[in-house]
């Protein structure tokens, strides 16, 4: 089962932002092979959605600029 949270930039936990960090970086830079400024000032007026398992932990996220999700 996948919880989907919304949420603003302000309402995301360090964890949380330390998860879609990495799962970002995990789909683009490492499996899509794609090498680009990640960090571009729009993930503060963003919304957010995260969608975490059973056991908290990321596994799909998007937000209003794009989408990414992590293999199983």
């Amino acid at each position: 089962m996948i919880n989907r949270h919304i949420k603003h930039f302000s309402e995301l936990t360090t964890t949380q932002l330390y998860q879609i960090l990495a799962l970002r970086s995990e789909v683009f830079v490492v499996e899509q092979e794609c090498i680009y400024q990640d960090l571009d000032h729009k993930d503060q007026e963003a919304i957010h959605v995260l969608g975490i398992d059973v056991n908290n932990k990321l596994i799909s996220y998007g937000n209003t600029s794009y989408i990414c999700s992590r293999r199983k």
